[in-house]
């Protein structure tokens, strides 16, 4: 289940400083709804509470709306005046997008329809757990990585390509399959990674931490940053799962390669450099302290962390902290001594451009004939009146009380 805190999201807005629109997505149904009135109450203006408000109004009355509803508007109280469930009004958009068949970069990997994958379980905005079928009839568990708004089919875009670029590797969560709407078309949807049944080393917070597994991690960082010239940029104990399989040793998987770059290329930032990210990454596993990893990236300084002296430890390991600390200053010192020239530090970049969706009709001209135009998307009653095709995303709830 989506965790409450992450069920609902203010996708923009609009106002005319008397009232305001706030356009708020409900990742648990995969829809958008909008909320109005006035901007007293709304405040969308207000950087410190935009969207909060709307938000709070679609928890309040959710579970009194008609299926149809999709726009709300309350009063300065924020108590409900109206709703509408009128088609021309519904803020939907209809997002399209690229063609398998016009993305040269990542011909030959497998694919998937999105109507064969069996959901199982939602983890979060635009990720789901589900199943399929392979060729040979095994049932495969998959993480499925979706684009159900225009923002992340870029994400997903990038993602994609990062990881079918990349070499396989055992600490190194791979591609699965490229989900796609159907084998005549293939606009490109998502993709699929497996699915390990594990927490992440963030969530389990009872797990012992191996040195085994820091050594893993700065030697995956190794690879990434200095064979490959790739940078993970978000190295993070959310994103770490380690296992304990007797027959393979204790197993760490790096995963979530949607923030990944070539180094100096677009997408890169030094700011993000993976160094930093172990760093930081360590602390919070032993301390179990995310502070510093919950500041933005240009106020991280690992050399505060690095040189405090004292490091509390939270969390049961397999050897003292400072036999960690010491495999971790020993590798940043190495690192340092490694730094590439700047030429040295740009790498080919592994993500080409996005190709544009192909055209779809935009409009009607005098003569009836369709006019056709490449779009990112358009509104949702708009594509099917012009007979374009339209994903459909949305979904029934998967809990009855949002608050909860």
């Amino acid at each position: 289940m989506i965790d409450p805190d992450y069920r609902f999201w203010a996708d923009g807005g609009m106002t005319d400083y008397l009232d305001d629109e706030v356009f708020v997505m409900d990742w648990d149904q995969q829809r958008h709804y909008t909320i109005s009135g006035p901007s007293s109450f709304l405040k969308i203006e207000d950087q410190e509470k935009d969207g909060c408000a709307a938000i709070d109004v679609l928890r309040r009355y959710m579970n009194q709306l008609d299926p149809g509803v999709h726009t709300i508007r309350v009063d300065a109280e924020g108590s409900l005046v109206s709703t509408s469930s009128n088609p021309e009004e519904d803020p939907e958009y209809a997002v399209f997008y690229p063609s398998l068949h016009d993305a040269p970069s990542i011909q030959g990997c497998p694919t998937i329809e999105m109507s064969k994958l069996v959901e199982l379980d939602r983890f979060g905005p635009g990720v789901d757990l589900a199943s399929y079928k392979d060729e040979n009839g095994i049932v495969k568990k998959v993480v499925f990585k979706s684009a159900p708004i225009m923002q992340f089919r870029g994400r997903r875009w990038w993602e994609i390509n990062m990881l079918y670029s990349l070499p396989r590797h055992p600490n190194l969560v791979p591609l699965d399959r490229i989900v796609v709407d159907d084998m005549t078309s293939q606009h490109i949807l998502g993709l699929t990674v497996p699915y390990i049944s594990a927490h992440t080393i963030h969530d389990d917070r009872e797990q012992i931490f191996k040195l085994d597994w820091l050594c893993q991690l700065t030697s995956v960082v190794d690879f990434l940053n200095l064979e490959l010239r790739v940078a993970h940029q978000d190295i993070a104990p959310r994103n770490i799962i380690c296992l304990e399989q007797a027959s393979e040793g204790h197993q760490l998987q790096l995963f979530d390669f949607d923030r990944a770059s070539s180094i100096g290329q677009l997408g890169w930032a030094e700011e993000l450099n993976d160094i930093k990210g172990v760093i930081f990454t360590l602390y919070e596993i032993i301390t179990l302290d995310d502070s510093y990893q919950r500041l933005p990236p240009s106020e991280r300084n690992p050399d505060v962390v690095m040189n405090l002296e004292y490091w509390p430890q939270r969390r049961n390991l397999d050897v003292e902290v400072p036999i960690l600390r010491k495999h971790l200053e020993e590798w940043v010192r190495c690192r340092k001594d490694m730094a590439p020239t700047t030429q040295e530090a740009i790498s080919p970049s592994r993500v080409p451009e996005m190709p544009k969706p192909r055209p779809v009709v935009d409009d009607i001209d005098e003569n009836g004939t369709p006019v056709y135009i490449s779009l990112p998307r358009t509104q949702r009653q708009l594509a099917k009146k012009y007979g374009n095709y339209v994903i459909s995303w949305e979904r029934t709830p998967s809990v009855t009380n949002p608050s909860n």
